[in-house]
């Protein structure tokens, strides 16, 4: 009889599993701006001591996500519309980056990942679900940085993305949810002819123009020009 062992995850696949699951709180407005993280609950309920925990936390002040004070804890952080900004122009110029940093030459697997994200599109146009979207859109990301065989430019790539998104999110419900989700079915479009063609460096600018549109919208939207 052959007895299968189960694996536990290695410390660095719990430490990401760990920074993933509150990044996603945090880019969700779980723990909207403001509210005061635990390290020592954190660690209970993700049945782990506080020394990972703690690096967790780390990794997370150090991408602008939580602020940690002395004597008064860690807080989600709040976005604030100049740093936005700032962060959103570099996001525009690495995307233009794309295809000059060693471009990965296998994409058959990342196009069959965006047609599925471009599937899950379809029945969100009349079905308002923030998570949903979301989760396209950080699936994207990820399947984009693949297009990189720059292990830098991604990771300072992903930093950013979530730095900016929860902006996104945090405003998603007031804008019209129909163009919003057309909007991210047109980028996977445009990707896709892109791939088609062999075109990474076309990837990257239509990832620099929809970032640019978004960073409009946002703005806009923080400066009271909705109604």
């Amino acid at each position: 009889m052959t007895v299968t062992v189960e694996s536990r995850p290695t410390p660095r696949e719990r430490f990401s599993a760990i920074h993933r699951a509150l990044r996603d709180r945090i880019c969700l407005l779980i723990y909207p701006p403001g509210t005061a993280l635990s390290e020592a609950e954190l660690a209970r309920e993700f049945g782990v001591s506080r020394t990972p925990m703690r690096r967790v936390m780390q990794a997370l002040e150090n991408e602008g996500l939580i602020e940690t004070t002395p004597n008064v804890g860690s807080m989600v952080t709040s976005v604030e519309l100049k740093s936005l900004r700032d962060a959103y122009a570099l996001r525009m110029k690495l995307a233009e980056l794309l295809g000059d940093l060693n471009p990965a030459s296998m994409l058959a697997a990342i196009t069959g990942t965006l047609r599925e994200l471009l599937a899950e599109c379809q029945p969100l146009s009349g079905q308002v679900d923030v998570r949903a979207l979301a989760q396209i859109s950080h699936r994207l990301q990820d399947e984009i940085l693949h297009l990189s065989g720059n292990a830098e430019y991604r990771q300072v790539s992903e930093v950013l993305y979530y730095k900016t998104i929860r902006a996104y999110l945090e405003i998603l419900p007031e804008l019209n949810w129909a163009a919003e989700v057309a909007a991210q079915a047109d980028e996977i479009n445009e990707i896709l002819a892109s791939l088609a063609a062999g075109d990474i460096r076309a990837v990257g600018f239509i990832r620099r123009n929809h970032i640019a549109r978004t960073l409009n919208r946002i703005t806009s939207f923080m400066l009271g020009d909705h109604d």
